[in-house]
């Protein structure tokens, strides 16, 4: 069987499956499969495939058909410009985080023209290390502070900062295995005064009916589930990091699309934030928490 015929037997199985994005996942599969890189499967439409070749994408398809992610089975997702490793042991890195480092990046480019000492940032619940290895990347002069309390995900983590970082910036990105509850220990070991704090928390409702399947069955559940209707996390460290602000610096979180109104009022009530900010992903939805000391 020559590889066009894979291809269209394998996007068509997975148009039948109703999936989101059938020919992409299909010609990511059998690159990856293959070793090839994506544009070079239409250059090799006429190539015979080997027996063993097609044994390992059936079992790649089959892996995708009962629901596995394909950033799982391929090992890795492309996110804001650089390709980070990923595992079950972390979330799947998803386009609204991208705009919430596009609305750090915004903040931090703004600080960066009027200062002339390092930026200082903190990304609480870091996971693959998506968001702060990201924010290093664009300001590699930053000091910038990933806090991760799994220890999979935090070796998974130092992979893809060791991977995408180049090495001076590496010696300024510092990631600690500790549970972002545990502020006073997180800050009495790295000091405060931070420009940033920023953080994709877990924060959907246990049983959310809007959860998909798929999400639900493999991705972590500890990066995924908030108690108090999805806003324990959101709530507790945005009183419990305030003080670690320096003044006008700035809490991002995304949040769930539903819960931007009442986090509003219930950080509202603390009178503690001179700012409180919901703002919208590209798809028009509520999606961010901006708060500024």
């Amino acid at each position: 069987m020559i590889l066009k015929e894979v291809l269209d037997k394998t996007i068509n199985f997975f148009k039948q499956k109703s999936f989101e994005t059938p020919r992409l996942d299909a010609e990511l599969l059998l690159a990856y499969g293959l070793g090839i890189e994506r544009i070079q499967l239409y250059l090799k439409f006429d190539q015979p495939l080997k027996e063993v070749e097609l044994e390992k994408l059936r079992e790649f398809v089959k892996r995708r058909s009962q629901g596995e992610p394909l950033a799982y089975i391929v090992g890795e997702k492309e996110f804001y410009k650089s390709t980070f490793k990923v595992t079950p042991a972390v979330l799947i890195p998803r386009p609204e985080t991208e705009t919430l480092v596009e609305l750090a990046i915004e903040f931090l480019g703004n600080l960066s023209l009027d200062k002339t000492e390092d930026l200082k940032v903190l990304d609480l619940a870091s996971g693959s290390g998506c968001i702060g290895i990201s924010l290093a990347k664009e300001y590699p002069q930053a000091q910038i502070f990933a806090v991760e309390k799994s220890a999979e995900a935090i070796d998974i983590l130092r992979q893809n900062a060791n991977s995408i970082l180049e090495t001076e910036t590496q010696s300024r990105f510092t990631s600690l295995l500790v549970d972002a509850e545990n502020s006073e220990q997180i800050l009495g070991q790295i000091g405060s005064s931070f420009d940033l704090i920023i953080s994709n928390p877990p924060y959907i409702e246990k049983n959310d009916p809007e959860l998909s399947g798929e999400v639900l069955k493999f991705e972590p559940s500890m990066a995924l589930f908030a108690d108090e209707r999805g806003l324990y996390f959101i709530l507790s460290w945005a009183k419990k990091y305030f003080q670690a602000l320096k003044p006008k610096g700035i809490f991002l979180f995304e949040i769930g699309y539903k819960q931007g109104e009442e986090l509003k009022s219930r950080v509202n009530e603390w009178q503690l934030y001179s700012k409180i900010e919901v703002l919208k992903d590209l798809s028009g939805k509520d999606r961010f928490l901006k708060l500024t000391k």
